[in-house]
């Protein structure tokens, strides 16, 4: 008996519904990627193994190469802690400097990166005016010498905030230091940080063999 031979067509597929669920994938993810933000100071890290990574409630300390010193906090939520717990701290020490405007203000500043008695002027400059002001060398950083240990206040206010709010002791704290930098720097943000019984910290660095 002969086979029935069947005859050969061409295999057609329909790709538009394919292209469809394509970019709406594609929109999907450039409407929720959250790009790296701008670094206002920039510094080399130096180098290492490690692969943890840091946390975006981390509240990071920065030290230039030139030994200047810098904060900057993840969240909006948790500056406008930090900040309530600095003034509650410190009493009349910066009475008259922060009012209610300067903290509404600054939930959205991206780094404090001058003494506090002008942070009234630096909360309303925007990113690319602080990158500005660091290029032109206007950003004094944190004051951290021992007549005027600002860099403590803002460590302590850290401190408060977290046993405060989240009941930790020990709160989410990095320093990321410039391979450069002057060590002297250095050794005085680890002082200050002695100073106010914090011991436990990260240090920011760069994987081995990672290039951004």
């Amino acid at each position: 008996m002969p086979k029935v031979k069947v005859p050969r067509q061409s295999t057609f597929v329909d790709m538009t519904a394919m292209c469809d669920v394509s970019f709406l994938l594609l929109t999907f993810f450039i409407l929720t990627a959250k790009f790296r933000p701008v670094e206002i100071v920039q510094i080399t890290t130096p180098s290492s193994r490690a692969e943890h990574e840091v946390a975006e409630d981390m509240v990071t300390f920065s030290i230039d190469k030139d030994g200047k010193a810098y904060m900057a906090i993840g969240k909006p939520e948790r500056k406008a802690q930090i900040l309530d717990e600095l003034m509650a701290i410190t009493q009349d020490k910066y009475k008259g400097v922060i009012d209610d405007n300067t903290k509404k203000l600054f939930t959205k500043l991206e780094l404090v990166a001058t003494p506090i008695q002008l942070l009234p002027q630096l909360v309303t400059k925007s990113t690319d005016q602080l990158t500005l002001m660091r290029t032109d060398g206007q950003l004094a950083g944190i004051p951290m010498d021992s007549t005027n240990n600002q860099l403590g206040d803002w460590v302590m206010a850290v401190r408060y905030a977290y046993a405060q709010n989240d009941n930790l002791d020990n709160p989410p704290i990095a320093i990321k230091g410039d391979k450069e930098s002057n060590i002297k720097g250095v050794k005085r943000m680890i002082d200050v940080f002695k100073e106010k019984d914090v011991y436990k910290y990260k240090l920011v660095t760069t994987l081995e063999g990672k290039v951004d």
